[in-house]
């Protein structure tokens, strides 16, 4: 299911009723299907001698594709020392890998569509937690922005089908998304007989995302996540909670001790001090204006 090909974690994947459970219920909700760009660059990135011009090639048929992608590459945070102008030369400086993490993320964002209601928040919030994480992983050498982008779009994609399937989802998504994570999961529970953690494991592996992709997703509320876990793995997940505490802070959230737990497991996974800490949170949210 998981893109790997010889995973060092299957232990702590979800159990299998746990993903039969969520396989159900996907089945019953409007679910993007993997396009075929993004399966052949998967394809190819997974080949013993990648043909990057191909697989350039390849991206470069589909034009607003490949419009959206440079104009990603060549935004701010990605901070390219010269503009981009092809995918060819996208793909000779970021390397196969970035990039189709960069087309997979729109891939991912088109097959989004339009949605209205709840659905419209959750959509919107995803969206923003992912270009936040894509800033938070300044923070995390062992990251690139294209991977916590692409993290953060996935995350909560379980969040969006539910709102599909359950009539006052956008309600108790709303009062307990961002505070209350675990609360949220046991509603998910009580109503579909799975959660949004197990939904986005589940859809990451259809994605063929890599592996630290999915368990970064259903891991991502646990207080304290395994600890066979990489450095890798484990700032996914410590950008991924930075960003949730920016997004309470951009909502006026400040004190809430979930919250504050979060940002003191994510500062000290990443060795960020307070003051530089500090100093990121005011420059994000004042001054950066691709945020």
């Amino acid at each position: 299911m998981v893109n790997s090909a010889a995973s060092n974690h299957s232990d702590h994947y979800p159990p299998r009723s746990d993903l039969e459970a969520a396989f159900q219920v996907v089945r019953r909700a409007k679910v993007p299907q993997v396009p075929d760009i993004v399966l052949s660059l998967r394809d190819e990135l997974h080949r013993p001698d990648p043909d990057l011009i191909q697989a350039a090639d390849l991206v470069a048929r589909d034009l607003a594709m490949t419009g959206q992608v440079l104009k990603t590459i060549n935004s701010p945070l990605f901070a390219s020392r010269a503009k981009i102008s092809s995918i060819r030369q996208a793909v000779t400086l970021i390397g196969l890998r970035r990039l189709t993490n960069l087309v997979t993320a729109e891939a991912f964002s088109r097959l989004l569509g339009e949605r209205e209601g709840g659905a419209r928040l959750i959509l919107d919030f995803i969206q923003e937690q992912a270009s936040i994480a894509s800033a938070v992983a300044s923070l995390a050498s062992e990251l690139t922005p294209d991977e916590a982008y692409l993290f953060g779009l996935m995350q909560g994609v379980g969040c969006l089908i539910f709102a599909d399937l359950i009539a006052d989802y956008g309600n108790e998504w709303t009062l307990q998304a961002l505070t209350a994570p675990q609360a949220l999961m046991d509603y998910e529970r009580r109503a579909l007989g799975t959660d949004h953690v197990t939904v986005g494991f589940l859809l990451a592996g259809t994605w063929r995302l890599p592996e630290s992709v999915a368990l970064a997703i259903y891991h991502q509320h646990d207080f304290e996540p395994p600890r066979g876990f990489g450095v890798h793995l484990r700032a996914l997940i410590a950008v991924a909670r930075l960003a949730r505490v920016l997004l309470a802070l951009r909502r006026g959230i400040e004190d809430n001790p979930v919250l504050l737990d979060q940002r003191d497991w994510g500062l000290n996974e990443l060795a960020v001090t307070p003051e530089t800490w500090g100093s990121f949170v005011v420059r994000l949210l004042t001054d950066d204006p691709c945020i």
